[in-house]
């Protein structure tokens, strides 16, 4: 019943801000901004999503500090992670791509719980680096409470980990999940590597949003955008919606505002980067049908 509420909410958070930012935009012009699309940029951008994967996937690997880890490759995370970002685009949540992978990975390396240690703490670093970076455009917005926002959720973590310790005196399963985590207090330097290359993840993204820009003409200063974009991608993972439907087309629209760029050419740089995005995660359904159809 919570999960149905939970998607619920995400629909009505997408149409309703996309009912808003239909209201206030002219069609026509939307439209012809897409024949101001110069394809060459098409192959930078599909190019930096792919990267982000691959970086984010070899992350991934160097997490996998706990005992059959070494049975998987990057190649092999890769392909969950295309996979991954398949379900994501095309199921109601993105919940069930990580879901599949801490599921495929869990039995390539035997333990569920040491896959979905891994998993989280690849997502977790991830929020991190987003959340270091947001820092500098939300201090315009929120002022300190930037910073207080950014401790309270590290503190939230640190809680969790007590309440997973206390957990794990009570059942079996948590006391499996609490032991996976806990090998990562030792690996200060897996867990420096993993913010390093998140950092990396980042710059990708922002450049892929970048260059969706420079394809429509638009010449966004650089800096402006590897400050805000982070922010925008960060907003997407707390504001209920369905994959970030219409609230990163909000946000585009808004912020990008700052820098001259019109409403109807803001949002057409959030649709192409939407459509990019889908478009790359196809080859994670082909390499689901390619592993279902030889199992």
């Amino acid at each position: 019943m919570k999960k149905k509420l939970n998607l619920v909410i995400k629909i009505l958070v997408s149409i309703v801000l996309f009912w808003i930012i239909f209201r206030s935009i002219d069609l026509k012009i939307l439209i012809g901004n897409f024949s101001n699309f110069q394809p060459i940029y098409a192959v930078l951008i599909v190019l930096c999503l792919v990267l982000n994967y691959v970086v984010s996937s070899i992350r991934w690997k160097g997490l996998l500090i706990h005992e059959g880890g070494n049975k998987v490759s990057v190649w092999y995370l890769t392909r969950l992670y295309f996979v991954g970002s398949f379900f994501n685009n095309f199921l109601p949540t993105s919940i069930g791509g990580d879901v599949y992978k801490i599921y495929k990975l869990g039995k390539k390396i035997g333990s569920t719980s040491d896959s979905f240690a891994a998993t989280f703490m690849e997502r977790f670093t991830g929020v991190i680096s987003l959340m270091l970076i947001s820092l500098v455009s939300l201090w315009k917005y929120l002022s300190y409470w930037s910073v207080v926002l950014t401790i309270g959720f590290l503190l939230l973590f640190v809680l969790g980990l007590y309440v997973l310790r206390f957990l794990s005196t009570k059942h079996s399963i948590f006391s499996k999940l609490y032991g996976s985590f806990s090998l990562y207090r030792a690996e200060k330097k897996v867990l420096g590597f993993a913010l390093v290359t998140s950092f990396v993840v980042q710059f990708l993204s922002v450049f892929t949003q970048y260059f969706v820009f420079r394809a429509l003409g638009l010449d966004v200063p650089f800096i402006y955008a590897l400050v805000v974009l982070p922010m925008i991608t960060l907003a997407g993972f707390f504001i209920p919606s369905l994959n970030s439907m219409g609230v990163q087309d909000a946000l585009y629209i808004q912020v990008f505002s700052y820098v001259g760029v019109g409403r109807e050419l803001a949002f057409t740089a959030s649709i192409l980067y939407h459509f990019f995005r889908l478009v790359v995660s196809l080859v994670g359904g082909v390499f689901y049908v390619f592993e279902e159809n030889n199992r």
